[in-house]
């Protein structure tokens, strides 16, 4: 529900703040952790979308190499769209030609002027199975961001006279402590203050 500002800047309080909690981080699982960060948890429908994605854009910028497309067995041209602009060299050898390029549309064969091989598009559907999530929140996980980790964060990091983690120190002082944003000619304020 937040917007994309908000949800930007919640999403790198709360990671930056997982980081530097030297004391929990190696406390958290796998699952928390990637909560905490922001990131998606590995799991088989998250799998299966990358692989597809991996996919389509293999498909899109590596040549075809096969047979020869014939009016039984033509040339396959995967898109996600209902057309797609193919180039045809003819093949290999003494069957070669200079690139010939055309717009091949859903639903038709194209031939090609020069060698005569058969092209056909083919839609590359892929949707989320129903009913399932992608990134379900797993029940183990916490999915509650505690502002007592931006605190001892900020207390660890930007004490002594030095703000080593001006991010914290802004979110903290800018949310919790009444909006006082960072000055940085006068000194550092102290927790609370």
């Amino acid at each position: 529900s937040l917007g994309f500002i908000d949800s930007y800047w919640y999403w790198r309080i709360r990671a930056e703040s997982t980081i530097m909690d030297p004391e929990n981080l190696p406390k958290k699982s796998y699952k928390q952790l990637c909560r905490d960060m922001g990131l998606t948890i590995v799991n088989e429908a998250a799998e299966h979308i990358l692989g597809v994605i991996e996919l389509y854009e293999y498909l899109k910028s590596s040549p075809f190499i096969g047979p020869f497309g014939t009016i039984e067995n033509p040339v396959l041209i995967p898109a996600i769209h209902t057309e797609r602009v193919v180039g045809c060299s003819g093949g290999t050898g003494d069957s070669e030609h200079v690139p010939l390029w055309f717009r091949c549309r859903e639903g038709f064969l194209y031939r090609c002027g020069e060698c005569d091989q058969i092209f056909m598009l083919v839609r590359v559907m892929y949707e989320l199975p129903e009913n399932e999530e992608i990134n379900p929140i797993d029940p183990d996980v916490k999915d509650v961001y505690d502002f007592s980790l931006l605190e001892k964060g900020n207390e660890v990091w930007n004490t002594g006279g030095m703000v080593n983690w001006p991010l914290a120190y802004d979110a903290l002082h800018g949310t919790v402590y009444g909006g006082m944003a960072r000055d940085e000619l006068n000194e550092q304020r102290a927790i609370g203050e």
